[in-house]
This record gives C-alpha cells, structure tokens and sequence, in this order.
C-alpha cells in the first residue's frame, strides 16, 4: 500500500468492558447513541436508522455554540452483533472537499469484554482523515463511560 492509499484509512481498536450485543446496540439504537455520539457539549436532535442490510440512518446534531450538522448514509452490512458496514458523510461539507466514507466495525466478544476495530476509508485529505480520527476517539471514550454507567445501574 503506498502512502497515499495509508492516509486514506483510518483504523481504531478498542476494548469496551461489556457483552458484544450491549456494544453493538450502542451503535444502533437511538437511545442509546444519544448518550456517546458526538463530542462533549452536543445534543442529538432526531436520529433514523433502519436496522438492516440497505437500510438508511441519519443523525442531527447541535454544536454547543448551536451549530447543526447532520450525517447520513447507508448501510451495507447490518449483521448483529458482529459486524457493521455504512457509508458516512457529513451533509454540510463542500462536495468539493469532502465525499462518502465507508466506515467498517467489527465486535468480537472476550469474555465479558468486546474488542472493536473501526476501519473507516476514502477521505478526501489527510486533514478530513486526522479530524474522524479524534472525532471517533472522543467519542469512544464517552462510549466507555456510557457503559461503564449502564453497568453500574444493573448492579
């Protein structure tokens, strides 16, 4: 693969400390994304998301300075609890500068824990590639912490 082809993808491996199918939920249900997606200070308006092969998602966001962007695609892959497949674009972006980015997640179950690996590809820059790449982060930590707290409420 020549460095071109490497700034394209953007791959993440994570260990959440939960069962795969809460994981996986996570990343499909609109309840429960509301409580990780986006960065901290952002509210999630409405969320869509056809829970199958083909079927189409979309979530509203407002920034804390009350800025709204939205993001959307569709889903090729819907395979519970292990696989995830959609494509991902943000609505306002420059068709210029920006364009579909297919974004893969893999759960596997270890024990009480699950392992992902998030592999998302074709961004338009490496500048486009390094923001998903601290966007996700951010996110997963939240993730974490919304598990953590789901967790601890069963108890």
């Amino acid at each position: 693969m020549n460095d071109t082809q490497t700034a394209q993808v953007l791959t993440i491996k994570r260990t959440f400390n939960a069962p795969r199918d809460r994981v996986f939920a996570a990343f499909t249900s609109p309840d429960v994304l509301r409580d990780w997606f986006g960065p901290p200070g952002t509210t999630i308006g409405n969320i869509a998301f056809e829970a199958r092969d083909g079927g189409r998602y979309r979530v509203e966001m407002r920034s804390a300075d009350g800025q709204e962007f939205n993001l959307s695609g569709s889903i090729s892959v819907f395979q519970p609890p292990e696989l995830l497949a959609y494509t991902f674009r943000w609505e306002e972006d420059d068709p210029q500068l920006e364009r579909d980015t297919y974004v893969r997640i893999e759960f596997t179950a270890r024990g009480v824990q699950t392992d992902i690996i998030l592999t998302q590809e074709n961004f338009a820059t490496e500048e486009s590639r390094l923001r998903h790449d601290a966007g996700w982060n951010v996110c997963f930590d939240r993730l974490d912490a919304a598990l953590a707290s789901a967790t601890s409420h069963e108890r």
